[in-house]
């Protein structure tokens, strides 16, 4: 197994984690607690797909998209909300999204470039 597919499951299981966590500490009030699972379980599923030489590119660019779209999201809808005076736990959630997202998407690109040079 490589080292994106085992960063990719680890980022995926934690997102997962993280919206189920959020949906249950919220009461369950809103669907919209679990964008960090929504995004996570594709994730995931691309870290398990990408254990294959094959589709190792593909679901790496994928998962990758994902995670940049998630982080631009949280930092998106989150920073402002946080700045605005708004400290809830929603707005933590989305922000430590947008972290993980952020990190594996450095991650991503640093061994893109690395397979690049090799």
């Amino acid at each position: 197994m490589t080292s994106i597919s085992k960063l990719s499951i680890l980022i995926g299981s934690l997102l997962t984690v993280l919206g189920v966590v959020l949906y249950f500490s919220t009461d369950m009030a809103s669907v919209t607690a679990l964008i960090p699972s929504f995004i996570g379980v594709p994730i995931l599923v691309c870290g398990i797909l990408a254990k294959d030489e094959k589709n190792r590119k593909v679901v790496a660019h994928i998962a990758l998209t994902l995670a940049l779209l998630g982080a631009l999201a949280g930092y998106g809808r989150g920073l402002p909300k946080l700045f605005g005076g708004d400290s809830g736990v929603a707005i933590l959630g989305m922000l430590a999204m947008s972290v993980i997202c952020t990190v594996y998407v450095i991650a991503c690109v640093r061994s893109f470039i690395a397979a690049r040079k090799a």
